[in-house]
């Protein structure tokens, strides 16, 4: 049996509509999955209701993920069984997506100014229905402007950390963030640690924050060969373990289909069934 704890929907940055995810994690036969959607956590109220008064097999669980900034690195959060209507969270959520605006129309200029032309009416009608504007969207019109090829692309050469266009987003600190979604009721779990390229700082900041869990199955473990280092950090600090294929969709960016990335249930059952 599979899961899929990190799912992205139109919500956020994903390509997929959460009713399109519901139908797809149950042709996929996941017996659960989440819906972690950037900073809000409209996707999983639509799916749920979706979801509502039919027989699906597919456990949905309640997610959200949330970038945070500790020793001047992007750190995420993946909250699970958060209480989706607790206001405290809710406004912090809010209050990060408006620091997101500010960045996009930062970083738009600096892409202007280097000859790229593209406006922030274009990028808003590229996220569509998406509560939390981002990175993505402005990489996916430049695609469709011919300026590049691929999304990764985009990324690559202008607005990836250290590129020439990239913007720093003012953030909440993790242990705000981690206090959160206690409060809201629910479990907070390290994402994708490879990323942080740094095992000291993984497990300092794990400690600092009370952390309840850690990613350890993820598409960029898998690629470094970390999934034992995290699984065996894990057991070291007592922490959950989760897992998931950080899905958006994208025909350039693994996975391409919802299941394609193999995360058993057990390996992770004990956040899904942390209540």
């Amino acid at each position: 049996m599979l899961a899929d704890l990190h799912i992205h929907t139109t919500a956020s940055d994903g390509v997929y509509t959460p009713e399109d995810i519901v139908k797809m994690a149950e042709t996929a036969q996941l017996k659960a999955f989440a819906i972690t959607d950037h900073d809000n956590i409209e996707g999983y109220i639509q799916a749920k209701k979706y979801i509502d008064g039919k027989k699906y097999k597919s456990k949905l669980v309640c997610g959200v993920e949330i970038d945070t900034y500790f020793e001047n690195k992007d750190v995420h959060i993946l909250g699970y069984h958060v209480n989706p209507y607790f206001k405290e969270l809710d406004e912090a959520m809010k209050w990060i997506r408006n620091g997101r605006v500010g960045r996009i129309k930062n970083m738009l200029a600096k892409l202007n100014a280097l000859g790229y032309k593209i406006g922030q009416a274009e990028v808003v009608a590229e996220a569509k229905l998406s509560k939390s504007i981002g990175r993505p969207h402005i990489a996916r019109v430049m695609v469709a402007k011919g300026y590049f090829k691929t999304e990764q692309e985009v990324f690559d050469t202008l607005i990836a950390r250290g590129k020439p266009c990239f913007c720093q987003q003012e953030k909440l600190p993790p242990q705000d963030v981690v206090n959160l979604i206690h409060e809201s009721g629910g479990i907070a779990c390290l994402a994708h640690p490879s990323e942080l390229h740094n095992l000291d700082l993984v497990e300092r900041v794990i400690k600092a924050c009370n952390f309840n869990g850690i990613e350890v199955w993820h598409p960029s473990a898998v690629c470094n060969n970390e999934v034992t280092q995290w699984f065996n950090l894990s057991e070291k600090l007592n922490l959950l373990t989760s897992g998931g294929s950080d899905f958006h969709g994208n025909p350039d960016r693994y996975p391409v289909g919802l299941g394609e990335f193999k995360v058993l249930y057990n390996n992770i059952k004990n956040v899904v069934e942390w209540k």
